[in-house]
């Protein structure tokens, strides 16, 4: 297997990262929630995933608005993991970091940083490339933005397991995806995972 490179995002990436981070949303579907419910979780994550890349979104369409949401701001970073020596090179996963825990607000005195937009390739999984990925977004989130935390938001087991056994998070909080009771007793919560940079 070919060394594999982490590198600030290019605007050739972004077709590319968009397809990734789209298919990535299955996996929330298929391990948070109850079976019953899949088909309704799943209509609810396509129309966020159509909100992002829709012309005004922060991916946008083909990933046309990803430079600008995370590759023009000095508050925040995407990165991407590619295959050294591979031409053309080939996006194997991607990691957004930014200055505070709102994603589209700019907090330049804020002292935590945040997760956004992490996914591998599902053919690429189990090699390393989550660890990879998130290690730099924690270095440049202490290093070039300053932080003394990081933090990200998640409902998807899969990658809770992967943020607290592999990557030293813990658990700090929780908040539903709706105020329904109904939704409440059927859809788990997100929930909010910090460590100490």
């Amino acid at each position: 297997m070919a060394q594999i490179i982490i590198r600030p995002l290019r605007e050739s990436d972004a077709p590319s990262v968009c397809k990734i981070w789209c298919n990535g949303l299955s996996q929330t579907t298929q391990h948070a929630i109850p079976w019953f419910l899949r088909p309704f979780a799943t209509q609810k994550m396509n129309e966020m995933r159509d909100v992002a890349i829709s012309n005004d979104g922060d991916v946008g369409p083909n990933g046309s608005n990803l430079i600008k949401m995370y590759g023009e701001k000095s508050d925040r970073q995407m990165f991407v993991a590619c295959e050294q020596g591979v031409a053309p090179e080939v996006v194997l996963g991607c990691c957004a970091v930014k200055k505070g825990m709102d994603e589209h607000k700019e907090e330049h005195e804020s002292d935590i940083a945040s997760i956004w937009r992490m996914s591998v390739d599902e053919s690429q999984r189990g090699k390393g490339i989550a660890t990879m990925l998130m290690q730099e977004c924690e270095r440049f989130a202490k290093d070039d933005l300053q932080c003394k935390r990081i933090g990200l938001w998640t409902l998807n087991p899969v990658a809770a397991n992967f943020y607290t056994s592999r990557m030293g998070y813990r658990r700090e909080d929780y908040a539903y995806v709706s105020d329904s009771w109904l939704a409440k007793l059927f859809i788990p919560p997100a929930f909010r995972y910090e460590k100490d940079l």
